[in-house]
């Protein structure tokens, strides 16, 4: 499947933009396909229609303040709000494209049928980035900030403000991360083909988990234990290196001030003489 064909992409751009267009349409060919096979498409289907949306022009005006891009699965079409201050989950405008062509690819494989908002955007970000210290520190503070939410809760929240959206993603992005890793990683692939043949999501997730969503979310609340969430980012090289910088100013702090106190002590012995 590696050597399929990669997703093709008519990009619309104002003339101001045709460098960043150029930029785009020249993305890694290699997250493309690890894209489709994570998705389980061996076609890429029609070309990808990728609108770059100015802060002057209606679409980036329609759009909430916080989103630097959406997709619209039905029609096969991006929107990348070119001029939008990126926040969490993306780090880059290049990184926002590739969660967007996830949420089209995604929705292919399952036939065009709709998929429940936490599973797509956990698929999203699965397919599109890597789990780094950010995503555990957010989700430390996602389950001590808040109660624990149900996964159709968790369906609400994408709709809410945007502290409610920051929320959902890490929520979405870690119960579909502890999905694979306890299913294995061809479980999206398999979901997906069989809701393209036809299944409901319930459906095609037991099937291929062997366990009910409320159970598979049981199993999810039930393992985010407090050592679970804490350890790994106290044990992080970057909270390690953190740890150390912290411990150097303290430190460089405490050198500062003996060092103060030894010159006050010479200015009155002086005084003295």
């Amino acid at each position: 499947m590696m050597g399929a064909a990669s997703p093709q992409f008519i990009i619309e751009a104002p003339e101001s933009l045709e460098p960043l267009a150029a930029h785009l349409t020249d993305s890694n060919p290699q997250a493309l396909q690890h894209m489709m096979d994570f998705m389980g498409l061996e076609h890429p289907g029609l070309p990808i229609r990728v609108i770059l949306a100015p802060k002057e022009s209606p679409l980036a005006q329609e759009a909430p303040e916080w989103i630097s891009g959406y997709a619209v699965s039905q029609t096969s079409t991006i929107v990348l709000l070119t001029d939008r201050s990126l926040t969490y989950p993306n780090d880059s405008l290049n990184e926002v494209f590739l969660h967007e062509i996830s949420h089209i690819l995604a929705h292919r494989a399952a036939g065009e049928q709709p998929l429940p908002r936490w599973f797509d955007e956990g698929l999203a970000m699965m397919a599109a980035r890597r789990w780094d210290l950010e995503d555990r520190a957010r989700l430390v503070w996602a389950m001590v900030s808040d109660t624990q939410v149900s996964l159709n809760e968790l369906n609400t929240l994408f709709s809410k403000d945007e502290t409610s959206v920051r929320r959902a993603y890490v929520l979405a992005y870690a119960f579909t991360r502890d999905l694979l890793e306890h299913t294995g990683q061809d479980t999206p692939k398999r979901i997906l083909a069989r809701i393209q043949q036809g299944m409901s999501f319930p459906e095609a997730f037991a099937q291929t988990t062997f366990m009910t969503l409320t159970e598979a979310e049981e199993q999810f609340w039930g393992r985010q234990t407090l050592w679970n969430r804490w350890i790994p980012v106290a044990t992080s090289s970057g909270m390690v290196w953190l740890a150390i910088t912290l411990l150097a100013f303290w430190a460089f702090t405490r050198q500062r001030k003996r060092a103060a106190a030894i010159k006050r002590e010479w200015e009155e012995d002086d005084n003295d003489l």
